[in-house]
């Protein structure tokens, strides 16, 4: 017997041993697979989740952005003036890059009471770009965009802010300035709807998302009153308007010397502590263009008086400051007003194209001996996009955007008395961006 023959027989007997031994088992008929459903009823990329009546959407993109800079003109030192001072800085960047990672999940479910939805987006960089100290920021950051609660006309959680309006994504520039309120904040808000496209909003939001703070910041105390902020819109065919109006609270802290001791009464540097309330107002319009693909026309307009965040200006070059104390010793707040008009929309089938123009003007009255300081900043942005296939495009966008500080302290010479000199600065920034989205 040759060792082919005894293999196969081995295997013979296995194969009958095996068949004897099934034939023993007991037969069950398989259980169905719960397959996932597609989910119609709140639009495209939905589907329930088994075994459940909820329906979930998960979304994404990742932006590759590529991106230069160049400044010109007299800088700052501290509240000082410093001639071509932005010449004379070497640790600014002239080009840097980055890249961002966003992944959203959308849960919502009918309910016998109204829709419950739960909205959910973290945002991941790999090395963010901060123009405004041309500092390196920490790489891989990860941060939560938003993270939400929606039950009928309830809304609780980390959202944009209901002062803005078109602004929710910045309009539809890529980095250029857009002097509007975009903040995304925790909140508490209550919109009833009044049918015809007629909403109102009363909204509760954290004011530390809405101080600012760019210069003395030792002087601004810590958070007493949350912001209160209302809001009434028309949305219509034709396109919508908002109004909007906030109350903003701001407080001295407890004044203190260099080394953090309490400064006494009556002694130098004491200053005595202090609540007022700030204010803003806006107003919004959108023009739908209906002869051009997503055609629009928006401007929006705000004044703030102690709530200069309600302006935008967290997104222009020197930022901006709720109060100080004047050259006479009292207590006030900045003053401001912005205006921001964007036209865009789809000339070809793949190509769009934005043009942004951007305005704003605040003022700090008796801010020392040298008189008011003023900070004006104006910003023109241009972008165009093209889809390259659906989910990829390519976007190019260029920015200018021009600074004006009036009465900064100058001394021309060792020994001299300070005088008041006007700073004016240029700003230049362009880049692309490539951006996936599913």
């Amino acid at each position: 017997m040759t060792i082919k023959s005894l293999l196969l027989g081995a295997a013979a007997s296995l194969t009958a041993l095996a068949t004897a031994q099934a034939a023993d088992l007991p037969m069950t008929k398989g259980e169905a697979v719960e397959y996932v459903k597609v989910c119609s009823a709140f639009g495209p990329g939905f589907f329930y989740i088994p075994g459940s009546d909820t329906c979930l959407k998960i979304a994404g993109e990742i932006r590759a952005d590529y991106r230069g800079y160049n400044q010109s003109g007299d800088g700052l030192s501290g509240n000082n003036f410093v001639k071509d001072g932005y010449k004379q800085n070497r640790d600014f960047h002239s080009s840097a890059f980055n890249t961002e990672a966003r992944i959203s999940f959308d849960a919502r479910t009918q309910t016998e009471f109204g829709l419950l939805r739960s909205f959910f987006q973290i945002r991941g960089n790999s090395h963010p770009i901060n123009w405004d100290n041309k500092k390196d920021t920490s790489g891989n950051a990860f941060s939560i965009k938003y993270a939400y609660i929606q039950f009928g006309g309830l809304t609780a959680g980390y959202a944009h802010s209901f002062f803005g309006f078109y602004d929710l994504d910045f309009g539809n520039t890529v980095w250029g300035p857009y002097y509007a309120q975009s903040n995304v904040v925790n909140l508490l808000a209550y919109t009833a709807d009044f049918g015809g496209g007629f909403t109102a909003t009363l909204s509760i939001e954290d004011g530390r998302d809405h101080r600012q703070n760019a210069f003395r910041s030792t002087l601004q105390g810590g958070q007493q009153v949350p912001d209160v902020v209302g809001q009434i819109r028309l949305k219509q065919d034709w396109g919508s308007v908002a109004v909007q109006a906030a109350a903003h609270q701001y407080r001295t802290a407890i004044p203190r010397d260099t080394n953090g001791n309490v400064i006494p009464v009556g002694q130098p540097g004491y200053y005595p502590n202090n609540n007022k309330w700030g204010y803003a107002v806006g107003g919004t319009l959108l023009i739908n263009i209906p002869a051009i693909d997503k055609g629009h026309f928006v401007i929006e307009g705000q004044y703030a008086d102690g709530a200069l965040d309600y302006l935008g200006i967290g997104s222009s070059k020197l930022k901006g400051q709720d109060f100080f104390f004047n050259s006479n010793g009292g207590f006030d707040g900045g003053k401001g007003w912005s205006v921001t008009a964007e036209l865009g929309g789809n000339f070809a089938p793949q190509w769009g194209a934005n043009l942004v123009g951007a305005y704003i003007d605040t003022t700090y009255d008796k801010f020392s001996n040298l008189g008011d300081r003023k900070v004006k900043e104006y910003s023109l942005t241009g972008n165009v996009i093209y889809t390259i296939v659906k989910g990829l495009t390519i976007t190019g966008e260029v920015t200018y955007t021009h600074q004006t500080i009036d009465n900064l302290s100058y001394v021309p010479a060792a020994g001299a008395a300070a005088i008041a000199r006007d700073a004016k600065s240029d700003f230049w920034m362009g880049g692309v961006r490539i951006k996936r989205t599913f």
